[in-house]
């Protein structure tokens, strides 16, 4: 590896030496083979990031073409030397990579000659002390083969993320409480006005035309840089989720067999979900639901038919949020990771994911919930009175990325493909902030994606 932080990082019972480059527990050091070691240390410099396994490859092995085994059998050897047979410390996302889920420990001032504290380079910023939680040091992001979308947009991210490092502003998803608000973040809540255009139609929230910064640099998962996106013209969006009952009336109106086939999520290996038969539908998704649960197992040409539906019963040009739309209602204002701010322990108030009583892996935040979704509209709603925007179900858009020319579309396959917002309630909080985006196969049906409506209003 190119590049070493070279500080002393404690987490769990281990410490992990990078000047000295070994990993000890307590007295003890605890042998590695080199490249475990390499491994573990670009882990422990992205920690609370999901890191690619293409990115570890581009890491460890530069220039070098090895398989997904010599990748296993690190991960494999770091779990068993730090005693993570629970995955605990070292988690597995299926399909997408591994994240080093710990708490970093600032390292005990060192003294100086006449026995006083060091002093901080001239120009650095301390962290904002809180009085009831450990100090932590905010991770640094390494300035080398970050390639999350494309090699110039990565060196562009490296260089933003150390300006803000050194502003002491957020850059990292390590324990986002310890990082203050964004300046434009939450403020008194600001409903815009709602509307139904029928009885069975969804409730609309008004949007005026207007600008925001899309994207992030807090490493949400699938976000693209921050750029200045200017919405020209009113819109409005579905205040919840497309509801059971609504896409119902939808079915029995048009008679056709949208939302069935699905896949439902019956269990979790550890690795990835697993699935079962096709044979779940938006009623029966493979746990019960009423007609106000989020209509799931949806795909994207499911959710197209039910926008022209709604166009011919109402006359008024119905059709999905595009990527850009569906990003400006969620964020309500906020440049925040959350429409509420960085604090993850308040998402329990705010969105549906996968709690502590989950009998999935990786299982964080509150209690009391069965797996599964809830019905709209019972958690707290965003400053413009949108519901379910963090979790619950993934939500399609209408395109592929925003603008079509960045490089998340650049990498993927956006001809039989669209992108899902907002994470659900088989995910982690990481997954649910108001950037996080993910691509699915058109006619992807599972029971945790759905949607939601946007309307065209104006001229």
């Amino acid at each position: 590896m190119d590049h070493i932080v070279h500080r002393v990082l404690r987490f769990d019972r281990f410490a992990l030496d990078l000047a000295r480059g070994c990993l000890r527990a307590g007295d003890q050091e605890i042998d590695l083979r080199p490249k475990t070691f390499e491994v573990l240390c670009y882990l422990a410099e992205n920690v609370g990031r999901l890191v690619s396994k293409h990115e570890l490859f581009d890491a460890v092995w530069p220039n070098v073409s090895v398989g997904d085994d010599s990748l296993v059998q690190c991960i494999r050897e770091l779990r068993q030397k730090l005693g993570d047979d629970d995955r605990r410390l070292i988690k597995t996302v299926s399909r997408r990579g591994y994240l080093l889920d710990v708490t970093v420990l600032a390292p005990a001032p060192q003294s100086v000659s006449d026995g006083s504290a060091a002093t901080p380079p001239e120009g650095a910023q301390k962290p904002a002390a809180k009085p009831h939680m450990p100090h932590r040091v905010l991770r640094m992001i390494p300035a080398h083969r970050l390639r999350m979308w494309g090699t110039a947009a990565a060196g562009l991210m490296c260089v933003a993320l150390v300006a803000i490092y050194l502003r002491g502003s957020p850059s990292s998803l390590l324990d986002l409480r310890q990082v203050s608000v964004a300046k434009n973040g939450p403020t008194e809540p600001h409903p815009r006005p709602i509307f139904k255009d029928c009885a069975d139609c969804p409730e609309m929230v008004a949007l005026p035309a207007g600008e925001f910064m899309m994207g992030s640099l807090l490493g949400d998962v699938g976000a693209g840089l921050p750029q200045r996106v200017v919405v020209k013209k009113p819109i409005a969006i579905a205040k919840f989720e497309v509801t059971v009952d609504q896409f119902s009336t939808f079915v029995a109106e048009t008679g056709t067999s949208a939302g069935t086939r699905c896949r439902a999520i019956v269990g979790d290996n550890g690795t990835r979900f697993v699935l079962g038969p096709p044979e779940a539908s938006f009623r029966s998704p493979g746990f019960a639901v009423t007609g106000t649960h989020p209509a799931l197992c949806v795909n994207w040409n499911d959710a197209q038919e039910y926008a022209v539906w709604l166009r011919t019963r109402t006359g008024k040009p119905y059709r999905l949020p595009t990527d850009a739309e569906w990003e400006y209602a969620a964020r309500a204002g906020t440049e925040t990771y959350y429409s509420f701010g960085h604090d993850r322990t308040a998402l329990c108030d705010h969105g549906r994911f996968r709690d502590e009583d989950f009998p999935f892996p990786w299982r964080d935040g509150c209690r009391g919930d069965t797996a599964g979704p809830i019905p709209v509209g019972q958690r707290k709603p965003n400053p413009w009175g949108f519901f379910d925007m963090h979790g619950n179900a993934w939500e399609w858009v209408e395109d592929c990325s925003t603008p079509p020319t960045d490089e998340f579309s650049r990498s993927q396959n956006c001809v039989n493909a669209r992108i899902m917002r907002g994470g659900s309630w088989s995910n982690h909080p990481w997954e649910l902030g108001s950037a996080v985006r993910r691509l699915m196969g058109l006619t992807f049906r599972r029971s945790n994606i759905g949607f939601r409506v946007a309307l065209s209003l104006g001229d």
